[in-house]
């Protein structure tokens, strides 16, 4: 059994003293051991992060919500809320979903990446986002292929948010973060909504390359499809809870672990796949293993639920306020290996 001073050991030997880090392991379906830590050890209460897109894994739960309710079905066309973006009448939202729809991302879109650097106080509008991915055409006819899309997840963030008539901050604090209790747990809006963040610094930020403090310089608007911030423990909470069976039904936890293949994936995984705003490997060492990850300007993240453990279920999240590579990752992993 990993206790906390394993976890301890851990900080230090991958991380050191490179930034705020935070790490929590829940085990048990009913979460019967909870462990959270992190560094620097004399911050008085957990440290909040950005959680970058695994804000994808909410949006998706969401959706479910919202097919259990007959607001929508996931066969439903994009056609109904955007006839105007390439294929429409074809794309449905299982396939947004699931990066299988064929839309463009702003990933490989110099301008992006330079008006990130020249204005990262003032975020390009909804209607810039898409302009400027709408250019690049469609990948590939829907269902064909597999492409990462953070458009296609401010698309379903929109469509959300019409069906509902509420804001995606709404939604998550009335229909997840109020019944796990997740007090910490919030969409960020604005750069002062980013003044609880532990620190953490960009290069990204400013033409120079110099470091900025991300949270007086990244407005979150620039994270096309909303962004969450929360802490390690309340978003392994909230993942623990989400595979329990507490938020959504036998038949949409189903349909959300359901895989379909991703190509060029990191060496680490042996099967890597997506479901509906989840990444899926099911022949690791310990069996499936559900979660998400996210990274941007200043914060990485990684979360993942690994229902077969061999002493019980078992759910970690890592979250750091260093920029640039895949410690979160390697910190889930890691943890995992040792267990």
């Amino acid at each position: 059994m990993v206790c906390e001073e394993d976890i301890v050991r851990l900080l230090e030997e991958v991380v050191g003293g490179r930034g705020v880090v935070g790490i929590s392991l829940v085990e048990g379906e009913s979460e019967s051991r909870r462990v959270s830590v992190w560094k620097p050890s004399n911050l008085a209460t957990e440290p909040h992060f950005l959680a970058y897109s695994i804000t994808k894994t909410f949006i998706a739960l969401l959706f479910l919500q919202m097919v259990e309710e007959n607001r929508l079905q996931l066969e439903d066309r994009l056609a109904n809320w955007f006839p105007e973006i390439s294929n429409a009448n074809e794309i449905t939202l299982r396939q947004m979903l699931r990066h299988t729809a064929g839309i463009p991302d702003y990933g490989t879109i110099q301008s992006y990446h330079q008006d990130v650097r020249n204005t990262p106080e003032t975020p390009w509008r909804f209607e810039q986002f898409l302009a400027e991915t709408e250019k690049q055409g469609s990948l590939f006819p829907p269902g064909t292929g597999w492409a990462y899309s953070n458009i296609g997840f401010m698309l379903l963030k929109r469509i959300a948010e019409i069906t509902c008539g509420r804001s995606l901050k709404d939604l998550v604090a009335e229909l997840i973060s109020k019944p796990l209790d997740l007090t910490n747990t919030i969409v960020v809006e604005s750069i002062a909504d980013l003044t609880t963040l532990a620190p953490a610094t960009s290069s990204l930020l400013s033409p120079e390359r110099e470091l900025r403090d991300v949270r007086k310089h990244y407005h979150p608007g620039w994270v096309s499809h909303g962004v969450i911030a929360s802490t390690p423990s309340e978003i392994a909470h909230f993942y623990s809870n989400l595979f329990a069976g507490h938020l959504l039904s036998t038949n949409s936890l189903t349909e959300m672990t359901t895989p379909v293949s991703v190509p060029n994936a990191p060496a680490r995984w042996v099967n890597p796949c997506y479901g509906l705003g989840l990444i899926i490997d099911d022949r690791t060492p310990w069996g499936s293993v559900w979660g998400h990850g996210g990274g941007g300007p200043g914060y990485t993240s990684f979360a993942l639920h690994v229902p077969d453990f061999p002493t019980g279920s078992r759910t970690i999240c890592a979250m750091c306020g260093i920029e640039g590579d895949t410690l979160a990752e390697d910190l889930v992993f890691h943890l995992l290996e040792v267990s």
